[in-house]
């Protein structure tokens, strides 16, 4: 097999419970103390478990496949209680989590079942737009996919998102600006708009707070990582890198973001769950602040 960046597998491959708002795919409702529910763990960051978080980003492809073959039910449910352990409650599913290629009958029912057994709450699914992950969402409630467009055209996207009543989010890659990542989705509309990643924006040099106000209102998801330079995919613990993460999430309070944080690391020599607890924790305190 040829490696190929996770971006380009992306497009060469591929209504959850009370607060979310039916008529603007991925908004949430304001309550009280909500900062620990908008907080998520995104299953990517394990895109290394099955080689014991040793591997390559530019074999981001590799992986993918070596996950869909083998995460059964078992290896589902593992993962979903080791995220639990951590202090979660909702997640964001990789595409290779939960595959349409998955060999495993009735995976949807199977998969929402573990995740009720849980507690977890699944908010966005982290993969490629087409009509079978579509489904998929469907199946287990969730309401917008956040990654690549997989060679459709903004009005192609907008259909079959608006078909199935499923929103969908580009995950900025080598973008450097919100505006290059809007054109893509021609501009955005009711259905299509950006989940920024903070710290892909971080790896091409972009002050990140800025993309994130020029984006305003087409935020509808974010992917929150750090990095610890420009340049290098090279993730770091929350706010030790180069991406400006607290003034990320005070760009996105300001401009009336009022979703979910799915912290996303996608480490290449280490297991995301050493760090997962104080990450989210930091994540929870930042937040906390903001809405006080």
């Amino acid at each position: 097999m040829n490696p190929i960046p996770r971006r380009q597998f992306l497009h060469a491959t591929a209504l959850g419970a009370a607060g979310l708002c039916l008529t603007q795919p991925g908004c949430v409702s304001t309550r009280p103390g909500a900062a620990r529910k908008r907080v998520a763990f995104n299953t990517a960051n394990l895109v290394g478990r099955f080689t014991d978080y040793r591997f390559e980003l530019k074999r981001w492809g590799e992986q993918h496949q070596k996950t869909v073959a083998l995460t059964d039910e078992a290896a589902w449910a593992a993962i979903c209680r080791e995220i639990a352990d951590a202090g979660f409650s909702a997640v964001e599913i990789w595409e290779a989590h939960a595959a349409p290629e998955s060999p495993t009958p009735g995976l949807v029912a199977r998969w929402k079942r573990i995740l009720d057994d849980h507690g977890l709450r699944p908010i966005a699914y982290a993969g490629g737009l087409r009509r079978e992950t579509l489904q998929i969402c469907q199946g287990l409630g969730i309401p917008h996919i956040d990654g690549g467009l997989r060679g459709l055209t903004p009005e192609e996207a907008t259909a079959i998102c608006g078909e199935f009543g499923i929103g969908f989010n580009l995950e900025n890659h080598p973008e450097k600006t919100a505006a290059e990542a809007l054109a893509k989705v021609g501009g955005g509309n009711q259905w299509l708009g950006l989940c920024v990643d903070t710290g892909w924006f971080g790896t091409q040099g972009a002050d990140v707070p800025a993309q994130i106000r020029a984006a305003g209102k087409f935020v509808r998801h974010a992917h929150i990582k750090d990095v610890r330079a420009a340049g290098a995919h090279e993730t770091c613990l929350l706010g030790d890198g180069v991406a400006d993460v607290a003034g990320c999430l005070a760009a996105l309070r300001g401009s009336g973001y009022d979703g979910w944080h799915s912290w996303e690391d996608e480490p290449e020599d280490r297991n995301p769950f050493d760090s997962a607890v104080r990450n989210r924790r930091w994540l929870e305190a930042r937040l906390a602040a903001l809405r006080a």
